[in-house]
């Protein structure tokens, strides 16, 4: 069928914004790449572009050599990995107690959940509750536990389950399946998608994590890899001044910016590359819910 002539245009129109979109965000990627492993001396004139000048990986042998930066990648790998499992059982098995129509005082529950979406006790009582309280000061559980549970994905996972056919559930319990069965066998297969989408988003949150390593840890050893970056961008030692001694080993031969783009490409580099596998449960995922029938 002949196209008519405002839908090509339209789609001109869509390739040409599709190829900005892309530019925008491989070229400065492409930069940060390529002064990562460029020449020292064309660091320091801005004679960097978007091709390496010269080859001299410094700064990834440096960093990589860390103890303080294997460190705060095992930390992040951890509490990654722990955060992840433990709040998608808890959005999961949260929403799916919300979905059934007996469950006692759902309407209350529901509602007391929706209101933590909109009112918050703050920075200072969050604070004080980790810390004081809760005593868990330079410990993997001041990290952990404040984001365990998110109301907006036990809402979007609790109309997943509902839309689950009730013919369906019914046939399971009269051939003798128990909850937990229901919840393996039925629920989790078909909110699969929306189960990853959520994981990625996790994962995602977890891996910059750096602002509670400032409030609740003071020991390099509990160190983040956010929290690495942030030191390695802001700290003195990457700035050309001689009083400052370096806190990183080769810091004082390495140029800073070279230093600097070599940690933002060793940091995003594994989350980046997990996200391939999971394209497709996450564009699933989003979609959930946006089609009936």
């Amino acid at each position: 069928m002949k196209r008519a002539t405002g839908e090509k245009l339209f789609q001109v129109f869509n390739i040409f914004l599709m190829i900005i979109i892309m530019a925008s965000v491989l070229l400065p990627i492409m930069h940060i790449i390529s002064v990562s492993v460029s020449d020292s001396r064309a660091i320091t004139t801005l004679g960097v572009g978007l091709l390496p000048v010269g080859f001299k990986p410094d700064a990834y042998i440096s960093i990589i050599g860390e103890t303080i930066f294997m460190r705060s990648f095992i930390n992040t790998i951890i509490i990654t990995v722990i955060s992840t499992i433990l709040s998608l059982a808890i959005i999961i098995m949260v929403a799916y107690a919300l979905s059934k129509k007996y469950f006692l005082g759902k309407s209350f529950f529901v509602y007391f959940f929706v209101i933590t979406m909109y009112f918050s006790g703050g920075l200072i009582p969050s604070y004080l509750l980790v810390s004081k309280y809760l005593k868990l000061n330079n410990t993997y559980l001041a990290y952990i536990l404040p984001i365990l549970v998110n109301v907006f994905y036990i809402i979007v996972v609790k109309s997943q389950v509902e839309a689950i056919p009730t013919d369906l559930i019914e046939a399971a319990y009269i051939d003798g399946a128990g909850e937990y069965k229901i919840l393996f066998r039925i629920v989790i297969p078909v909110i699969k998608p929306t189960a990853a989408a959520i994981g990625m988003f996790t994962i995602l949150n977890c891996w910059n994590m750096w602002f509670p390593v400032l409030l609740y840890t003071d020991r390099r050893e509990m160190w983040t890899m956010q929290y690495y970056l942030r030191a390695v961008v802001f700290e003195k030692f990457l700035a050309n001044n001689a009083e400052n001694a370096p806190a990183v080993v080769g810091a004082d031969v390495i140029p800073p910016q070279n230093y600097q783009m070599a940690c933002i490409i060793l940091v995003s580099l594994p989350v980046v590359s997990i996200y391939p596998f999971v394209q497709k449960y996450f564009v699933k995922g989003i979609l959930a819910g946006s089609v009936k029938g």
